[in-house]
C-alpha cells in the first residue's frame, strides 16, 4: 500500500512539471511573438537597408546627441544636446554626401548632476564658456557629410567636416542605419578630439603637472537621428 501511494506521488510531481514546463513554453513563446508584432514593419540592422532616394528632414523631436567627457582619472560626466536643423540626402537607397546638420550648443544639458544641484549649473556654465565651446559666440556646430562608405548590411562608414568654434575638421565613424516604415534612423558613436578645435582647458597634452585632474581630450557621442522624406 505504501508503494503504491508513493508511485502515485510520483506520477502526480511529474504532471505537474510537465503542466509546469509547458506553461513557461507557452509564455515564452507568447514573449517572442509580442516582440517580433512589436518590430512589425521595421527594417533592422541584419537585412538589406535601403530608402527612397531623394531629401529628408531631420525630425528635431525625437533626434538626439549624448554627451561623455572625462578625466584622465575618475570622474565622467555625460547629458544630451539638441538638433537646430538637419537634412538626409539619399542616393541610391542609402545615406549620401549632402546630409548636413546643425547643432544647437546653447542646448547642453548636464544630465549626471540632478538639476537641482548647483553643481550642476555651475558644469552647464563651463561648458558654455569661453575655454570650452564658447557658445555666446559660436551658437551652433555643424556636421557636414561628404562620404557614405556601406560595410555590411545596415552599417555603413560615415566621413564629414566636423565644425566647431569655426574651426573644421575631417573625421570618419562607424554608423547604424535602420529603416522604420521608410523613416529613417540613424545610430552613430563618434569621438572627437576637443584640442583640435582650441579647447585646450586642462589637456595634459598641452599643460603639464595637472596629474588627476587632467581631462581626456577625447569627447564622446552617441547620436540618434530621426529623418522622414520631404
Amino acid at each position: 500500500m505504501k508503494n503504491q501511494f508513493n508511485v502515485i506521488a510520483i506520477a502526480f510531481l511529474i504532471a505537474l512539471g510537465m503542466v509546469a514546463c509547458g506553461e513557461k513554453k507557452q509564455a515564452k513563446e507568447e514573449h517572442s511573438h509580442d516582440h517580433d508584432h512589436a518590430h512589425a514593419g521595421h527594417t533592422h540592422s541584419h537585412d538589406a537597408v535601403t530608402f527612397a532616394d531623394g531629401n529628408y528632414s531631420v525630425d528635431l523631436s525625437k533626434s538626439y546627441i549624448r554627451w561623455v567627457g572625462s578625466k584622465i582619472v575618475g570622474d565622467e560626466h555625460y547629458g544630451k544636446l539638441s538638433l537646430k536643423s538637419g537634412e538626409v540626402a539619399v542616393a541610391s537607397g542609402s545615406m549620401a554626401k549632402g546630409s548636413s546638420f546643425v547643432i544647437d550648443m546653447n542646448s547642453i544639458v548636464v544630465e549626471d548632476i540632478p538639476a537641482d544641484n548647483k553643481l550642476n549649473g555651475k558644469l552647464k556654465g563651463h561648458l558654455e564658456a569661453d575655454d570650452f565651446f564658447g557658445v555666446k559666440k559660436f551658437p551652433t556646430a555643424q556636421f557636414d557629410i561628404k562620404e557614405v562608405k556601406s560595410v555590411q548590411k545596415g552599417k555603413v562608414e560615415v566621413t564629414g567636416d566636423l565644425t566647431i568654434k569655426g574651426i573644421t575638421e575631417t573625421i570618419t565613424f562607424p554608423a547604424q542605419l535602420m529603416s522604420h516604415d521608410g523613416s529613417i534612423h540613424a545610430m552613430a558613436d563618434v569621438t572627437f578630439d576637443r584640442t583640435k578645435y582650441g579647447i585646450k582647458y586642462k589637456s595634459g597634452s598641452f599643460f603639464d603637472g595637472l596629474g588627476d585632474k587632467a581631462i581626456n581630450d577625447e569627447i564622446q557621442l552617441e547620436v540618434h537621428l530621426f529623418a522622414d522624406k520631404k
